[in-house]
């Protein structure tokens, strides 16, 4: 009988190296490593606001959780937005710096995995997308999964106008025959906001400078992101009503949470840090 020596050496150190990968990568430093450093084969791609106020709030989120980037530390620091991708010191995350108001459509279409973003953001975004009956976007995020992560303060909604005009818009709360006029940056929240309280209103949308819109454009009301309320006053115009509190939140890509376990993993770490 004829025995192939090289064929059984073969085997014989494939199985040794088997069974010790399998003891190997059962044990509770491997988990540990797999959470914090080992993640995942490919980089978990989380996209940040690269707005100079938000960027690093955002990013100490996923610092405090053991995924820093020196270079993107170095990046804050100096205040340079030269570069748009930076890895973590672990390789294991890769953060890209975009424009808050576009990171909704990153998680939805898959091009990031994790985001943080605003309300203002990802619910425009949502609404967008049942108002263009596009059922390809708004659908493949979840906002839900971690609490408000408080990086926007005090800032709200706001309901606001000329102190003349606040008589007509509590009448228009009352009737159904009365139609307020209301520019907003915001139309599909706006929208859906009157509609809730059974307010009927014609929304225009303009792209900024909001406050200007009740002394040259002849609305009756604007709807708008309020903080301070300084640019309300140099205008003339007060709070008619408080709307919504203006939340942050963790967005996370359905898809990705769905087939990729590494998700999962790193969401865990981040929420004992929150």
């Amino acid at each position: 009988m004829k025995f192939d020596f090289h064929e059984i050496f073969r085997e014989i150190c494939m199985r040794f190296f088997l069974e010790n990968l399998q003891r190997y990568l059962s044990t509770d430093r491997i988990d540990q490593m797999y959470l914090r450093k080992g993640l995942t084969m490919r980089k978990i791609v989380v996209a940040l606001p690269k707005g100079n106020r938000l960027l690093p709030q955002a990013y100490n989120v996923f610092k405090r959780s053991g995924f820093a980037s020196t270079a993107l530390e170095s990046e804050i620091e100096n205040g340079n937005r030269k570069h748009l991708e930076f890895a973590s010191d672990d390789s294991a995350v890769l953060f890209l710096l975009v424009r808050i108001a576009d990171i909704p459509q990153y998680i939805d279409r898959n091009w990031a995995d994790i985001g943080i973003s605003a309300f203002d953001c990802y619910r425009e975004y949502e609404l967008s997308s049942v108002a263009t009956n596009n059922s390809m976007r708004g659908d493949n995020f979840l906002s839900d999964m971690f609490p408000d992560l408080k990086l926007c303060g005090g800032s709200r909604f706001c309901v606001a106008g000329f102190p003349q005009n606040l008589d007509f818009y509590e009448k228009c709360k009352k009737s159904s025959e009365k139609i307020l006029t209301v520019a907003t940056q915001h139309p599909n929240i706006a929208s859906n906001y009157f509609a809730s309280n059974g307010i009927l209103a014609d929304i225009i949308t303009i792209s900024g400078s909001s406050e200007l819109m009740p002394k040259h454009g002849g609305v009756d009301a604007i709807f708008d992101i309020v903080e301070t309320g300084a640019a309300l006053k140099e205008s003339g115009l007060v709070v008619f009503e408080e709307a919504l509190q203006l939340q942050t939140k963790i967005l996370v890509s359905r898809a990705a949470l769905k087939y990729d376990e590494n998700i999962r993993k790193l969401l865990e770490v981040v929420k004992t840090s929150i």
